[in-house]
C-alpha cells in the first residue's frame, strides 16, 4: 500500500513506515501532522487516482527531527573576464515518519516498534550534532572566582 502526497510544494510517494524529508514544517518533534492532500491511492490491485485529490483519503506523518541538508556549492565563472563566484547553501528539512495511510474503509498503519526504533535514530543523529563548547579563560576565571 502507498499513496503519493501533495506537501510543501513537491510530491511524495509514501508508505506506511518510511521516512520521508519534506520540506520544513512549523511543528514541534513529536507532533502528528495530517496530509489530506493525496493524489492517488494504491492497494494492490486497487489504484484510486485523484481529480486533483482522492476524497477520503488521509496520510499521518510524525515529526521526527528538523536538520539542513548537505552543503550545495554554487559556482558561476565568465571566461576571460577574472569573474569568479562561489556561494554555499544549505536547504533546511524536516525529516517524518509515515504513520497511517488510510483511505475509506483500507487503512495500513505502522507498528510501534518500527515508529520507536525511527525515533530513537533520529534522537541519537540530534545527540552526534551537539558541539560541547569548551569554556573560554574568562569563563574559567569567572566560575573560580564563585567558588571562593
Amino acid at each position: 500500500m502507498y499513496s503519493v502526497i501533495a506537501f510543501g510544494g513537491f510530491q511524495h510517494k509514501v508508505v506506511p513506515g518510511e521516512r520521508v524529508k519534506v520540506s520544513k514544517i512549523e511543528a514541534a518533534v513529536g507532533d502528528v501532522v495530517t496530509v489530506s492532500d493525496v493524489l492517488l491511492f494504491a492497494n494492490g490491485d486497487t489504484v484510486k487516482v485523484g481529480t486533483p485529490k482522492v476524497s477520503e483519503a488521509l496520510v499521518k506523518l510524525e515529526v521526527l527531527q528538523h536538520d539542513r541538508d548537505d552543503k550545495v556549492i554554487i559556482f558561476k565563472r565568465k571566461r576571460r573576464k577574472r569573474y569568479r563566484l562561489t556561494k554555499g547553501h544549505r536547504q533546511h528539512f524536516t525529516e517524518v515518519l509515515v504513520r497511517e495511510i488510510s483511505c475509506g474503509p483500507d487503512k495500513k498503519s505502522v507498528d510501534e516498534k518500527t515508529a520507536q526504533r525511527s525515533r530513537v535514530r533520529a534522537q541519537a543523529l540530534q545527540r552526534q550534532k551537539i558541539q560541547v563548547k569548551k569554556p573560554t579563560r574568562r569563563e574559567k576565571v569567572a566560575a573560580q572566582s564563585t567558588e571562593k
